[in-house]
């Protein structure tokens, strides 16, 4: 399934001349408002206000969404090695992959993906690697 479209809009820009930009002074002064609130916790009381409460709260779960987001793409996409295939027998013609075990050229239905590596990441040029059940090439 593909991605679908983004939905929503930014709130101002930080670079360029677009009318939304804002400057990197009125950035600075509202980090460091925000900074002094979260380290005396006064974040908490936007808590307790009846309009501003339950958005505060729904954008919290915004924020613990992307957060996961982050974390299974850094750890379970791009983080994973798969494993190392064990080494094949050499055939008569020594190391170089030109026989098979028995002196015979392997043929395509007798070679099996299931030991590629599931990551090209660390992979020399040319190197096969298991996309997902495709074979690709780093």
């Amino acid at each position: 399934m593909a991605l679908a479209n983004k939905k929503h809009e930014r709130f101002f820009s930080t670079a360029g001349s677009d009318a939304d930009k804002v400057s990197t002074s009125k950035l600075a002064e509202v980090k460091d408002l925000w900074d002094k609130d979260v380290a005396s916790g006064s974040n908490l009381s936007l808590l307790n206000d009846p309009n501003l409460g339950p958005l505060i709260y729904q954008m919290q779960q915004m924020q613990d969404e992307l957060d996961e987001l982050r974390r299974h793409i850094v750890n379970d996409v791009v983080g994973q090695t798969g494993a190392t295939g064990a080494t094949g027998p050499q055939g008569p013609a020594g190391n170089n992959g030109s026989d098979g075990a028995d002196g015979t050229t392997p043929t395509m239905t007798s070679l099996s993906g299931s030991s590629l590596p599931t990551s090209s990441r660390g992979l020399s040029k040319g190197k096969l690697w298991n996309n997902r059940g495709v074979i690709s090439i780093a």
